[in-house]
């Protein structure tokens, strides 16, 4: 190999630096080394340079083409082997290259037997989101005839494969071993990856472990950033929205402030975070049922939604629209959302469209929409839809009927449910004391899960003792 004719003392000792995350002094030590090299060697030497910008990304296109570029001049036969190719796409990948340009040009790199070139030509690929060809790659290579400084990063880059193509277990490995494998000062962020990856799965306390351990001072600021708001999502996700509130405001970058209320807001008055800092911001603003915020918030998170989560966000901000009393705007939102055929929940939207209907009074069109989202299988939110109508026309027992099949297809506690119940106490308050005893087991269940702030609970009380009153404290009539 390439790697292991040409050596002298200075490659030898950039290697070792590079190895301990030294990158300075490896870069020094490398262009020495090209400088000082004789005629035969020297076209290697700024090869091997030129793959050592390589693993600055985007950021090593200004040195890392005229290194490739000397390589070739120095020795012409260069540009027919592995490594150049490799590293020549490479950094047309990070110019905006085409996919299929990439692919075709690092064709002709093999995938076993030229290791360091085959790493570089994964990097290629991944850099223009052929991910599954760049993860065949990394497989593909003999991790121990890598170099030292490659091996941890093999092993990083194929997390990132996995975890761009949603194959959170193994990015998880990969992201393990990167980190076991990696020089100290290459721990931290390989942390972060680990740790996103396991919120992605939803092992949120776990993540938060290995945030909790990562030192800050080990991370730059674009990394503190992603720390900030790994552990606001994983906080988020606990359960503790002021916490996440507090972290994710700590997330955003140099240039937004924070408004007097707490929000997240530009100088401008808009958003100028990423679009996950902002989504999430948004959802902590709404658990905390500020909703006028959260609705700003998710205005920011839509102005940069990536295309595959824009319909989800759309569906979120109209949940906070409808918590706002602005039925239109929602309706508008929620039926651009139901008119994405691929949006893989687009039956809870026609539920919450349905809702936004019967909010407005248009009940004709609020039952289609509910039988619509029924029939595709919301079937909770479209019962209590279709019972509510059924109130509105005082139709009792057909009302009953829904919102005991929304109870049947609920978790006890969820919304849902409690609402079911609710409605259900109203329901056989109006039918009569001969319905005492299902008045009295619907409202008890839903006081159990009604906060004693909600227009709800003195209702459900009364409820409870009108029908004690009635059963003469029993739970039923004794015959």
């Amino acid at each position: 190999m390439l790697f292991r004719r040409q050596r002298s003392s200075d490659l030898e000792s950039a290697y070792q630096a590079l190895a301990q995350g030294e990158y300075d002094v490896a870069l020094a030590m490398m262009e020495n080394a090209a400088k000082r090299a004789n005629r035969q060697s020297q076209g290697p030497s700024w090869l091997q340079l030129a793959a050592l910008y390589g693993l600055y990304g985007e950021d090593g296109i200004e040195n890392g083409q005229p290194a490739l570029r000397r390589a070739v001049t120095a020795d012409p036969n260069l540009a027919s082997h592995p490594l150049y190719r490799a590293l020549f796409w490479e950094f047309a990948a990070y110019k905006g290259g085409s996919v299929g340009d990439v692919k075709r040009g690092v064709k002709d790199v093999p995938e076993t037997g030229e290791d360091v070139a085959s790493y570089h030509a994964a990097a290629a690929l991944f850099a223009v989101d052929a991910s599954k060809t760049a993860a065949r790659r990394l497989e593909a290579i003999d991790v121990d005839s890598l170099p030292a400084y490659l091996r941890w990063r093999r092993w990083s880059l194929l997390g990132q494969c996995w975890e761009s193509m949603g194959e959170w277990l193994q990015a998880i490995d990969a992201f393990t071993q990167a980190i076991e494998l990696a020089p100290p000062s290459e721990r931290e962020p390989e942390r972060l990856s680990l740790a996103g990856a396991l919120v992605e799965l939803g092992r949120t306390e776990e993540a938060v472990r290995i945030l909790s351990d990562v030192d800050d001072d080990n991370l730059r600021p674009e990394e503190l950033s992603v720390h900030r708001y790994l552990l606001g999502r994983s906080h988020l996700e606990l359960g503790n929205p002021n916490l996440a509130l507090e972290l994710l405001s700590e997330a955003v970058p140099t240039g937004r402030d924070t408004a007097d209320d707490g929000s997240a807001e530009g100088v401008d008055g808009h958003g100028s975070g990423s679009y996950s800092v902002d989504f999430a911001t948004a959802q902590a603003l709404s658990a905390l049922r500020r909703y006028p915020e959260a609705l700003r918030a998710y205005q920011w998170a839509l102005a940069k939604a990536p295309a595959e989560h824009r319909a989800y966000t759309q569906h979120e901000a109209a949940y906070a629209m409808i918590e706002c009393d602005e039925l239109m705007r929602a309706d508008e939102m929620l039926n651009e959302v139901v008119s994405d055929p691929s949006y893989p929940h687009r039956a809870d939207a026609l539920a919450d469209l349905a809702d936004v209907r019967l909010r407005s009074g248009e009940f004709e069109s609020a039952q289609v929409v509910a039988e619509q989202a029924l029939e595709l299988g919301a079937t909770a939110p479209a019962c209590l839809t279709l019972g509510n109508i059924a109130y509105e026309y005082y139709r009792l027992e057909e009302a009953a009927s829904w919102f005991e099949q929304a109870i049947s297809d609920s978790q006890v506690g969820d919304p849902y449910w409690v609402s079911a119940h609710q409605l259900l106490a109203d329901v056989y308050a109006q039918l009569g004391d001969e319905y005492a005893a299902r008045k009295l087991m619907h409202a008890r269940s839903a006081l159990e899960h009604t906060e004693p702030t909600s227009e709800w609970h003195l209702p459900l009380t009364q409820y409870v003792e009108e029908a004690k009153r009635r059963l003469g404290g029993f739970d039923r009539l004794l015959n």
